[in-house]
């Protein structure tokens, strides 16, 4: 066989076996609000926020954090891996929420709020606690302070 039908075919193969190549499949934000950080790293800048629902496209993935960019290709950096999925979350139907965090979090363990209370009353239990803890919180700046103080996840690499 000739040169060039080597080349050619070669040629023909390469692209031919590139177009079975999957692409990654898109990836959505699973909080309320991810905060972007430049490098994979809790101390790292911020690069942007994205809220829950954003659809991104995860260029490589460690870990514990993936290396992210936003459907616009605005905001660019790193989110840890627990704030994405793969399941496309619908948000909003005729400009209202379909659903909040709460709920959401609820349905990720198969509970909806109707079945929370079920479940309390026939196992007399009260997440009245756990409703209480949910509303703590604290600034990102206290909460950067407090890890660096005690030295948790020195530099927050993986």
């Amino acid at each position: 066989m000739s040169k060039i039908k080597v080349i050619f075919l070669s040629v023909m193969a390469l692209n031919i076996s590139s177009a079975f190549v999957a692409e990654p499949k898109p990836q959505y934000v699973q909080v309320d609000s991810a905060i972007v950080r430049v490098k994979a790293s809790q101390f790292a800048s911020i690069a942007g926020t994205l809220n829950l629902g954003d659809k991104v496209k995860v260029t490589s993935k460690g870990k514990s954090w993936s290396c992210i960019s936003s459907e616009d290709g605005k905001i660019k950096g790193w989110l840890p891996n627990s704030s994405l999925t793969t399941k496309k979350l619908i948000i909003n139907i005729n400009g209202k929420t379909s659903v909040n965090a709460k709920e959401l979090g609820l349905a990720g363990k198969g509970m909806d709020k109707a079945f929370e209370k079920v479940y309390s009353q026939a196992n007399e239990i009260s997440y009245a606690q756990v409703d209480k803890i949910e509303t703590n919180a604290c600034s990102e700046k206290d909460a950067i302070a407090f890890l660096k103080e005690g030295q948790l996840n020195a530099g927050g690499e993986e």
